[in-house]
């Protein structure tokens, strides 16, 4: 994105407009406000859009000297990505005034409320954004498992079921929630609706089919092999087609790989959560089921490993500069999914050895794949390029 006036620019003669390019669309639910040192919004037209949707802009009026800060908010037409930022300006000749952002009046109690505000509204679009990648993952893997599970005893598969259906009320949930985020429900004002979901575009699109596809889940799924296997493909290609995967030249690599990830995970994290909820009632059966699902798990963290390298070497060239906070989290997931490996080698030891006191290590295990879900709903938030 490139912006105009220049972020943190000194102009000793006050600009015009603001104007913030982008190299792809976006949509036209959007906001640009500019605010003065005692963080009053500055009169000026409503932004503009361009044909082309790359290029917002708004006229100002005439800038007293001063500082000023302006804020922004827009939505990427490619993934629905949403990022909102601001910057500072300084206008008028006396650069004896220049305060850097942190010490200025925006620094004061005037604005206190809106940082708290938007911060609280960052962590409620974290827990949104985690219960939907939560529920996915754990509901696909879920329904690969049960091609397993399906030959076990009447009651376990019975159990089995119920479980999967509370998986799919938990990633409903969590889609309608992502598709509320979209439609702007949640705002750094607080709640408010606007009932312009952007069906017309790509990611709208893909978000419908997967609301669609969640509801006709309730009535198909755990039937048929060949429906479910079908519904996972389905929905696993619209997550990676509205998200970071599809707004980057490499589409043809980042999509397959990206679903390639997903899939790896949910075998992980579906066979886990299988392990834990059935540990205590249903033990021999999970100690048939754990050297099969160690096998997986750890062809799963190879195929994750390499699909995740190749997809951030695309998303983020320059990662290890970690110039940017998508960088530095996924930092942060690597280190927990390293951590993770070191417990899944003392687990297979365990195994291996016939040891039954694995419960407490398995809780442990399945406990990291939870925080490692929650970075990754962290990292959709993000922007990979800085």
């Amino acid at each position: 994105m490139e912006q105009s006036p220049q972020p943190n620019s000194h102009n000793e003669t006050a600009p015009s407009e603001v104007i913030l390019k982008f190299n792809s669309e976006v949509e036209e639910n959007f906001t640009i406000k500019v605010y003065d040192e005692n963080y009053q919004e500055v009169g000026s037209h409503s932004p503009q859009i361009t044909d082309d949707n790359k290029e917002i802009s708004v006229q100002l009026p005439s800038l007293a000297d001063g500082i000023y800060k302006i804020e922004y908010y827009f939505i990427s037409s490619n993934d629905g990505h949403a990022l909102q930022g601001d910057f500072f300006i300084l206008v008028g000749t006396d650069t004896d005034s220049y305060v850097s952002a942190e010490g200025n009046a925006f620094g004061s109690s005037n604005s206190n409320n809106e940082l708290s505000n938007m911060n609280v509204l960052e962590i409620i679009i974290f827990a949104l954004k985690a219960m939907y990648y939560i529920g996915f993952v754990l509901l696909i893997g879920w329904i690969i498992w049960w091609q397993t599970v399906q030959h076990y005893s009447n009651d376990l598969r019975r159990k089995f079921v119920l479980w999967g259906l509370v998986f799919q009320m938990l990633h409903l949930v969590g889609l309608i929630s992502m598709i509320l985020i979209q439609v702007d429900i949640f705002t750094s004002k607080g709640l408010f609706f606007t009932p312009n979901f952007p069906f017309d575009t790509n990611f709208g699109s893909f978000w419908l089919v997967s609301l669609v596809l969640s509801l006709i889940g309730f009535l198909c799924l755990f039937k048929n092999r060949w429906i479910d296997i079908l519904w996972i493909t389905i929905l696993v290609l619209c997550k990676s087609l509205n998200g970071h995967a599809s707004t980057f030249d490499f589409t043809l690599i980042t999509v397959p790989f990206n679903s390639l990830h997903l899939i790896a995970a949910a075998i992980w994290a579906g066979g886990l959560a299988f392990i834990v909820l059935f540990w205590k009632k249903q033990k021999l059966y999970v100690m048939s089921f754990l050297p099969t699902f160690s096998t997986y798990a750890l062809i799963s963290f190879i195929l994750m490993a390499v699909s995740g390298s190749i997809v951030t070497l695309i998303y983020s060239p320059d990662f290890f500069l970690l110039s940017n906070d998508w960088s530095r989290i996924l930092l942060v997931k690597i280190l927990v999914v390293a951590i993770v490996i070191l417990f899944a080698a003392f687990i297979r030891k365990k195994i291996k050895d016939s040891n039954q006191s694995l419960g407490k290590w398995l809780v442990l295990d399945f406990s990291l794949m939870i925080i490692i879900l929650i970075i990754v709903s962290i990292l959709t938030y993000l922007s990979p390029t800085p």
